[in-house]
Formats: C-alpha cells, structure tokens, sequence
C-alpha cells in the first residue's frame, strides 16, 4: 500500500515559486520530507528544517490556512486514509557482493538503477498518472518538450507515441525558433515538459505559454520544488540517483514508456490500425535491414 500527499504537496508546490526566502527553505523541507508533516510536531518539523517554529504558521497562512495543524491535516489524512507507511527506503535491493573493484562498481549502477524504478513506481501519485493518461488520450495535439539531458528522452518519448499517435509532435526549433508550434496551443492541446535541474530557459518560457493559452501541462521532473512543477498540471516525479557524476535518467525512460502505453492501450483498433500502417510503409521504403 502506498501513501501519498497529493493534496498537500500540490499545493504547496504551485505555491513555492512565490513564496519568501525563507518560506521557502521551509517548503523545501516539507516537500522533501511529507511524512514528517504528519507524524512530528511542528516544532520538531522547524527544527529539522533549521527554521523558527514561527515559520510553519506564516508558511501555513501564505497558502492560505488559517493554521500550521489545518495545513497539516492534509498530511495527516493521508496517512489515516491507508494502512501503510511511507518509506523512501523502500525498493533497496540486496546485491551480491563481488571479488573485483570493476564488479564492486557494477554492482553499484545495478543497484541506482533499479532503485530509480522501484521508487518511481512506488511513490508516484498515481492519480496524477491517471489525469495525465485521460488527458492525453483525449488531447486534440500533444506537444513533448524536452531540452538539455532531457532531449533524448522526450525524442523517445515522440519516438514510440508517432507509431501509434499522430497527434503527438516533438517540440524543437523550428528556423530557430520555438513559436510557430506554440502559436496555436489551447485549452484542448496538452504539453508534456521533462525537465530536472539546471532547467533549460526556454522550457520554463515554452511551459508558461502553454499555461497561458490554457493547455494542459504534464510535467516530469525530479522534485518538486523544480521549476516546471510550479507551471505543471500534472507533476510526475522519478528520481535521478545515480552512481556517476551524471543524473539517471531510468526512472524517466520508464514513466515516458507507461505513460505512451497507457494512452495506446486506450485507443483500440484505430492506434492498432496505425502502427500496422506505419510498419507496412516502413517495410515498403526499405527501412529495416533484411536478409
């Protein structure tokens, strides 16, 4: 069973962008650490936040509660509402120890990786993931943005949905420049922005045009204090551990794969009735290599 805090976090991380110095050192925390808001006194929150106790009511009424414990019901509902704790722990897995220092190293990616993807899928807000699929599948056009670290995956991502989904298209420049495929974005169209930190300028531009012409924006990134989860919808986080000096990007790579298949999975013989299209042309052009 697993505990989420959607409420709560959801509105703390819109909020975030605009909150003081040191209301958001305090938010930080909190984002980072929900159970604690629901299990520890406020004081003891403060402290492991390293602010005043003073600051949880300030931070409480910047969203617009009339106190610290009314904010942190929220939190404390989750938990009531299911049987299980909250453990970012969870997902640890036993590996095998090795003779050599090469094995030694192996060992540690193996295990970064497959804790990105246990932790990915056991804290997701999984009703974050169903509003997101819904929204796809019902999208007139969906637009995948993704620049830096995160071009490769949200060309993945374009990559597996075109087979299937012509209405998906991949955001790049175009003559150099972004406008002439967000001109057009309304309120039927949805954005899916990767982003983890340092974020790109123009996603943060691009993610503020979509919500402006009020298009839906499904936002990947790995925290919640990242920018594009203050602009997002939809906020889908994967964690970017890593046992090298780069981000891991595994956990992104899995979420792109389940959302693109959740959405064709939704579509039936007509997204079927595509992919037999497209593969036939492809083997018509010679695209394969063959025997």
């Amino acid at each position: 069973m697993r505990v989420q805090f959607s409420a709560g976090a959801d509105r703390l991380t819109w909020a975030y962008p605009k909150l003081s110095p040191q209301l958001k050192k305090c938010a930080a925390y909190i984002l980072e650490h929900p159970s604690e808001v629901a299990t520890l006194s406020m004081r003891q929150v403060a402290a492991r936040a390293d602010v005043p106790p003073s600051t949880m009511n300030r931070l409480a009424r910047a969203l617009d509660f009339r106190t610290y414990n009314e904010f942190r019901s929220l939190y404390r509902d989750s938990i009531n509402d299911q049987s299980a704790g909250y453990s970012l722990a969870a997902g640890k897995v036993h590996v095998v120890a090795r003779e050599t220092d090469f094995d030694h190293a192996l060992d540690h990616y193996q295990q970064a990786a497959i804790n990105n993807i246990n932790t990915l899928f056991d804290h997701i807000d999984r009703e974050a993931v169903e509003r997101a699929v819904q929204a796809l599948a019902e999208a007139r056009n969906v637009l995948v943005l993704g620049m830096l670290s995160s071009h490769s995956i949200a060309h993945y991502a374009h990559y597996v949905a075109s087979f299937a989904l012509p209405n998906w298209h991949l955001l790049v420049r175009h003559n150099g420049a972004f406008s002439p495929l967000v001109e057009d974005l309304t309120p039927a169209d949805v954005l899916v922005c990767i982003a983890i930190e340092p974020c790109a300028v123009d996603t943060i531009r691009i993610v503020r045009r979509a919500r402006g012409a009020g298009a839906r924006v499904v936002g990947i990134t790995d925290r919640r204090t990242a920018p594009v989860a203050a602009c997002a919808d939809d906020i889908l986080l994967f964690s970017v551990h890593s046992a090298s000096f780069f981000p891991s990007h595994v956990g992104a790579v899995a979420l792109v794969e389940a959302l693109v298949g959740m959405v064709v999975a939704r579509g039936g013989n007509r997204v079927t009735d595509n992919i037999d299209r497209l593969e036939r042309c492809r083997r018509e052009m010679g695209e394969y290599w063959e025997e």
